[in-house]
């Protein structure tokens, strides 16, 4: 194999390089030199396989392939950079120089003559000619050079063209003349010598293709010229190739001329399409246009033969479609051009079938037979949405058939999956345009059984040649064209067909769990065979309804859904009946669902009868459910028969003679006693745990309905709360779980709760006393029985006490209007019980909640206090808790589970101080937050045991104390010269981050030197801008004065940043006090400026690459100096 590998290249390599020697490109003597080494080389290789198997003649291991070696990019040298650095600054110059020039003549153009415009385009033609010529001979870089004379050159046509469109050599001569000829052919042959030069001179393969595409302008031009009709241009412009192809042939071995005659024979392709498109511009004759295409798209596909270019293939099927377009649109063919436009994808296949023996030709053909077919398809379409017309229906129905089957050979000869799925798509389409044509009921009804059919004959059903390739296609497009169907039908609201059709497609279903072959769509028709069934009965509920009086009314949609349920446990015993057991289990299983639905729909259905109908399902949903816990053998289905005991015993609330919302509420007390009661005695059938979760499911929404719900004058009893209590204790007692344990012991301590509430509101009490104050004596009898409780039980009810006590903290200190003085003393007391007890718990982080609760204390209390008493109060209390926080804690965290809650309460007491100093209108009193927060963060700063959180407090609370500083000058801002306002606002500042730069940050060298950089830019622009709305002559002296005291200091403190600053202020100063003297200039002088510095700059630099072996002592000091900027900070 390898070594017939190695002969295909070898008379690969040998074709290509003789066909380089026939066309041109080498001469004879390199052909027998390259020849010569090849044989050399082969020779070679053989001699050295041989001696490393002669060496090594026992060795079977495969070599390791080679690592395929990165390419390494290309660097470019500095002075390649260097160049490309000025060839840039060169464009962006010459860019603005053209901007400016546009700018002037746009502005002025409507004020410009014919023969200025031209004489301005010829000048900017010859500018970039004189740019050529000194990038050239002056700066010597070739690229740049022969990019300006490239639009120098370009710009000589334009002008010829302008002066036809301006009229400057007459109305015959204009683009709209009758002379337009002869003008395209000057502007295509003056220029066209110019080109012929450039390309011999430069050796550019661009300027060579620039002379060919001329010349063929200039030939096109003369022939339109000329008085010569559609065959006389033909005539001249062949006579034109046979001139080309003389030219090949005389001048192909000269060396002169080897530039022109290399790209000849790829040239000539071009010109074939340029000729096309010159006679199409010239003589609108779409007939004659047609076969000149069809004759054309026979040239190209000769050339891939005779070429073996292969790509040629696809401007073959362009040509050969729109040849055929052409044809039939104008001419009497247009009558059938529906059958006509797919039958050329048909043609296609008829290539594809001719060159057998062309793998890559016939597989293009395929896909373009594809496409063809494709875009025929829209076409005819979109006609016949605008003709219809039943005639062209029929002949769209037939084009519709012969596109169905061109994607059926396809299919069947590639093999490839789009048109596989193509061929179903288009015989969905037939069946659509068929029912148009004999109207055969619902469209959707009628699609629907053509798609079945599909589903089954190809489907699952097809086999053969002609079929097989399109089975699975042919399901898939099925199934997707019924789910379209079925879609349009629900949104009709057809429910009856939809049943229908839900009918059928569950007997589909069937037929696939038989005949599929993909074990996933068996698997999955297996479930859809019952759910379609299901769904199919349910929507037949609405015609029964219309159609039998008094089923919606006594029976209701419950009850539907519940025989529906029964249907299918019928359906689910015929499949056991046959032995199919996988039907058999999912059908039982979708009529267990159904029937569970309905029950649980009861709770929503209030046409069903609650006397008879409603107990009845749920008597027989026992049985239902009891079945599908036998049938699955699982613990956890018992939680359905659970649910349904407990909704049947509910429902007999109808039927049994009960007087009033209370005995029925009393009655449905004790359905989750019954509940524990089967729970406990059916232990040994594994029903407990499904029966005791429901029986406590139920509790706590009995219990709701109890306490919330007004009952009559006197409601249910509170006694009767005693018998959620019993069970939940009794509960707690016996359950195995700890989880379980918790739950029934909290739920039996909140009930304590709501036994308080109820009784003290059944005797009147809260009429006198708060009702909050219920929480405090619960915690009182809560605490008794913690007494007498075992440690571990006590564990668990602090768990429930002191989160108790939280709420019962806030909801008092919550309680709105006045406030007795003993009152404040009782909550600061239940204040430092609950914080004792959770220090004894060492629960840390939730002391944020009793001392956060105090707030609302505080906040209450400030309604009945002034301001005046409750600032001080405030401000001492936030001294208090801090210090409290000192005394208790050594550090502010002092681990991940411990923190010291009282110093971060403190912060928020003061904020919280913050809303009542806010507007005080005293300075000294608003800023108080201020300097407390500076306190806050200046203590704490030791307390901190991390990392940068010291130096951050400290730098924050030094923040705050500045802030303080703005806020008291503030106040006194009417005593402040208005000259000195923002210099004393922000100066300080300077200060300040010196401090913290020499005494804090000081480890942080490098980053403090960035901030101080941005803070004094910040001063500076705000300085600035202060000084731009003052504008007077002292802000200048000021702004200026500052600026050289901070270059002196820069310069004595060695520091960049104070000396750049203060000399970009001072440059900025002298430009804006200057600005009414340079103000006025016109803005395009800027552009003019700044390209006239990126061409000097260029120009400088090409001038130092020249005197590169020189001295240069200004570089010299410069650098020196740069080297001592360094050291500065």
């Amino acid at each position: 194999m390898g070594k017939y590998a190695d002969q295909l290249k070898d008379e690969h390599f040998h074709e290509r390089l003789n066909r380089l020697r026939n066309e041109g490109y080498i001469d004879d003597e390199t052909y027998t030199y390259v020849k010569t080494q090849d044989q050399q080389y082969k020779e070679a290789v053989a001699l050295r396989i041989e001696r490393q198997e002669a060496s090594d003649p026992v060795k079977n291991e495969h070599p390791k392939p080679a690592e395929p070696v990165k390419k390494m990019k290309k660097q470019k040298s500095p002075e390649e950079v260097r160049e490309r650095n000025i060839t840039w600054s060169l464009i962006l110059g010459v860019a603005l120089l053209l901007m400016t020039g546009v700018i002037i003549a746009t502005s002025q153009w409507d004020q410009m003559g014919p023969g200025a415009k031209l004489t301005t385009i010829i000048g900017v033609s010859l500018f970039f000619f004189a740019l050529s010529y000194g990038t050239k001979r002056v700066l010597s870089i070739e690229k740049t050079a022969f990019a300006f004379l490239t639009l120098g050159s370009l710009l000589i046509p334009v002008a010829i063209l302008a002066a036809g469109y301006f009229e400057l050599f007459g109305r015959y001569y204009s683009l709209d003349g009758e002379g337009r000829y002869i003008l395209g052919m000057a502007g295509a042959l003056i220029p066209l010598p110019l080109y012929i030069r450039h390309a011999l001179v430069y050796r550019s393969r661009l300027y060579v293709w620039i002379a060919l595409i001329f010349m063929s302008m200039t030939a096109a031009f003369t022939a339109g010229a000329l008085p010569v009709g559609t065959d006389g241009f033909y005539l001249i412009v062949m006579m034109y190739n046979a001139a080309l192809l003389g030219g090949y042939i005389r001048f192909r071995k000269q060396k002169r001329w080897q530039l022109f005659t290399r790209e000849l024979p790829v040239y000539t392709q071009l010109h074939l399409v340029l000729s096309t498109l010159f006679m199409l511009f010239f003589f609108e004759e779409e007939v004659f246009y047609s076969f000149n295409l069809l004759l054309t798209a026979a040239m190209y596909m000769a050339m891939v033969f005779i070429y073996g270019t292969k790509e040629y293939q696809f401007v073959f099927s362009a040509m050969l479609a729109y040849a055929v377009y052409q044809l039939v649109e104008h001419t009497p063919l247009q009558q059938v051009e529906e059958v006509l436009f797919p039958a050329a994808g048909l043609l296609y296949l008829g290539f594809a079938y001719a060159l057998k023996q062309q793998g890559f030709v016939k597989k293009m053909f395929h896909y373009t037979s594809g496409v063809v077919s494709i875009c025929a398809f829209i076409y005819i379409t979109f006609q016949s949405l605008q003709l219809r017309s039943e005639q062209d229906s029929w002949l769209l129905l037939a084009a519709y058939i012969i596109i169905m089957l061109n994607y059926l050979l396809l299919a069947v000869v590639s093999g490839r999956t789009i048109f596989k799925y193509l061929t179903p798509v288009f015989y969905m389409i037939s069946a659509a345009q068929l029912w148009s044509l004999i109207d055969g009921g619902p469209m959707y009804l009628f699609v629907y059984f053509a798609a079945a059919v599909l589903c089954l004959v190809p489907g699952l059903w097809g086999k053969g040649r002609w079929i097989q390739p399109v089975q699975f296609s042919s399901f898939f497009i099925s199934l997707l064209a019924m789910a379209a169907c079925i879609t349009l039908a629900w949104t009709m609201e057809a429910y009856g067909h939809l049943s229908l059709q839900f009918l059928v497609s569950s007997a589909l279903a069937v037929a696939v769990y038989k005949k599929g072959a993909e074990e996933d769509w068996r698997w999955t028709a297996q479930w859809f065979h019952p759910a379609a069934l299901l769904i199919s009965m349910i929507l037949i509920y609405q015609p029964m309804t219309d159609g039998i009086p008094g089923y919606g009314d006594g029976f209701g949609y419950s009850f539907h859904l519940a025989c529906s349920g029964l249907l299918l446990f019928a359906c689910a015993g015929g499949w056991r009946f046959i032995k199919e057991k996988p039907l058999e289990i999912k059908t039982f299983y979708i009529g267990q669902g159904t029937y569970i639905a309905a029950m649980a729909l009861l709770l929503f259905d209030p046409l069903v009868d609650p006397i008879f109908v409603r107990p009845l399902l749920l008597f027989i949903g026992l049985f239902v459910t009891y079945g599908l816990t036998v049938y699955g053998k699982k613990a956890s289905l018992w939680i359905f028969p659970a649910l349904t005991t407990a909704g049947f015993y509910l429902s007999l609330i109808s039927p049994l003679p009960l007087a009033g919302f209370e005995e029925a509420l009393i009655y449905s007390l004790f359905a989750p006693v019954l509940l524990l009661v089967i729970a406990e005695k059916g232990k040994a059938l594994g029903l407990g745990p499904s029966f005791y979760r429901i029986a406590h499911g139920m509790l706590p929404v009995i219990i709701g309905l109890m306490w919330l719900t007004p009952l009559g004058t006197e409601g249910v009893h509170p006694l009767f709360f005693l018998v959620p209590l019993v069970v939940y204790s009794w509960s707690a007692r016996r359950a195995e779980q700890e989880y379980g344990r918790r739950y029934m012991l909290y739920a039996a301590a909140f009930l304590v709760y709501v036994s308080v509430y109820t009784l003290s509101e059944q005797w009147g009490l809260w009429t006198a006393v708060p009702g909050e104050y219920a929480i405090m004596i619960t915690t009182v009898i809560l605490g008794i029985v913690w007494g007498v409780l075992s440690p571990s039980w006590r564990k668990r009810l602090d768990w429930f006490l002191i989160p108790f006590s939280i709420v019962g903290l806030a909801l008092v200190m919550s309680r709105s209007g006045p406030t007795a003085s003993f009152e404040i003393a009782l909550m600061c007391a239940y204040v430092v019980i609950t914080l004792v007890l959770i220090h004894l718990r060492r629960w840390w982080y939730v002391l944020f909640l009793p001392l956060l609760l105090t707030l609302l204390m505080w906040e209450n209390i400030g309604q009945m206090w002034g301001r005046d008493v409750l600032i001080p109060v405030l401000a001492a209390a936030a001294v208090l808790v801090y210090v409290a926080g000192w005394y208790l804690f050594r550090s502010l965290i002092p681990s991940r589970q411990k923190v010291d809650a009282y110093a971060f309460t403190a912060l928020v007491y003061i904020g919280f101080l913050t809303i009542y100093t806010a507007g005080f209108g005293n300075v000294w009193v608003e800023g108080l937050p201020l300097l407390l927060t500076g306190a806050w963060m200046m203590g704490s700063a030791s307390r901190w045991k991390r990392p940068l959180f010291d130096k951050v407090s400290y730098t924050v609370g030094s923040a705050c104390f500045y802030g303080a500083y703005l806020w008291v000058l503030a106040g006194y801002r009417a005593y402040v010269p208005d000259l000195l306002e923002a210099e004393l606002y922000t100066l300080p500042l300077l200060f300040v981050l010196y401090l913290l730069r020499k005494r804090t940050w000081h480890e942080y060298r490098g980053m403090m030197n960035h901030v101080q950089s941005a803070l004094l830019l910040f001063i500076a622009a705000y300085l600035v801008s202060d000084a731009i709305l003052s504008h007077t002559i002292w802000d200048a002296w000021i702004i200026g004065g500052l600026s050289v005291l901070s270059m002196l200091a820069g310069m004595q403190l060695k520091i960049k940043s104070y000396f750049f600053t203060g000399m970009g202020v001072l440059i900025f100063n002298v430009i804006y006090q200057t600005k009414p003297y340079w103000g006025r200039a016109p803005w395009w002088v800027y552009l003019l400026t700044a390209g006239l510095l990126l061409i000097g700059t260029a120009s400088y630099n090409e001038w130092q690459k020249q005197q590169s072996g020189k001295e240069k002592p200004v570089e010299r000091k410069l650098k020196k100096w740069w080297l001592s900027l360094k050291q500065w900070d």
